[in-house]
């Protein structure tokens, strides 16, 4: 007996032995608080738990604003499928908690796709029960942090957070004319300040009279760049610089961004920090809604950030 329904908080624990099962580290109780019950939109989480009351699947979703052509519309991310596997492969569960989860997503007041980063064998199940399409991929871009650099130190400014009224993420971000998920203070301070065992650094930068934001997660002795939002004004080079000095006397060594958004002109300034296109790609996978648009028609143009790689 295989029941689906909404996640309830006695069902945290085994959710937790679900994630170790299925992939070796757990899901601590305060980071799904944090991500399905304290973020700035709307959380789904569903589990099937078997006869017995275990959790045996769970399937997410996030609604999170964004914008798409000049307006603003909610659009949907998929995160923490997880089954626990039997002969090999993923059980009956994951799949019915996922058509549980997705039986009226993308709503009809949506951007008509659903975004997600499976891996290869998700993708494979998503295809065959849930009507995945690939979407696209990322090759992130890697160096060693450049030497330190000892010009115009006010260019980078670090923080541990975006203050309340602060609206300079949100405005970096409106100046780059991007489609994508919006970067307001309360969504970043949600993803990074907030987000419970993660240690993430903001950074306020200056060129040309323009502002713009950095956030770097530290990853072992990596930098990750989950947010780059930098006008085209022009002469961000030696403000990366200050920043990359910044990370590297925290103890860094490299530093990875994924290629930043087409137009956006920063991908040469990357080159001369160092920074070349890795091997290794990540996959991003969308549905769309049953009868609806194509999908991967509908998405194109669209930016996926760093920070919406739910591993980041």
């Amino acid at each position: 007996m295989i029941a689906v329904r909404a996640t309830r908080p006695g069902d945290l624990p085994g959710l937790d032995a679900l994630f170790r099962a299925a992939f070796g580290h757990g899901f601590a109780a305060d980071e799904w608080e944090w991500k399905y019950r304290c973020l700035p939109g709307e959380g789904r989480s569903v589990v099937a738990v078997d006869g017995a009351g275990a959790v045996v699947a769970h399937a997410g979703a996030l609604g999170l604003a964004a914008r798409r052509g000049g307006h603003g519309r909610r659009i949907w991310q998929l995160a923490d499928f997880a089954g626990v596997g039997r002969g090999g492969g993923l059980a009956p569960p994951l799949v019915r908690a996922g058509r549980a989860l997705l039986a009226d997503l993308p709503g009809a007041a949506d951007l008509p796709w659903i975004f997600g980063f499976p891996s290869a064998r998700h993708f494979r199940l998503g295809e065959r029960a849930f009507g995945y399409r690939p979407l696209a991929e990322v090759r992130p871009l890697a160096g060693p942090l450049p030497a330190a650099a000892d010009r115009h130190p006010g260019l980078a400014v670090a923080a541990e957070r975006l203050e309340p009224g602060d609206d300079l993420g949100e405005r970096a971000w409106a100046a780059c004319a991007v489609d994508g998920v919006a970067r307001t203070t309360a969504f970043l301070n949600w993803r990074y300040h907030d987000r419970p065992g993660r240690y993430y650094r903001y950074y306020r930068l200056a060129a040309a009279g323009a502002e713009g934001l950095a956030v770097f997660a530290f990853v072992g002795r990596e930098a990750w760049a989950a947010e780059l939002w930098l006008p085209p004004a022009g002469g961000w080079y030696d403000a990366l610089a200050v920043a990359a000095a910044d990370l590297r006397a925290a103890g860094l060594g490299s530093w990875r961004f994924w290629p930043p958004p087409p137009r956006s002109g920063i991908a040469a300034t990357l080159a001369r920090l160092g920074l070349a296109p890795e091997a290794e790609t990540l996959f991003i996978g969308c549905r769309g809604a049953p009868g609806g648009p194509d999908p991967v028609t509908a998405a194109a143009g669209f930016y996926y950030a760093m920070g919406d790689y739910d591993a980041v």
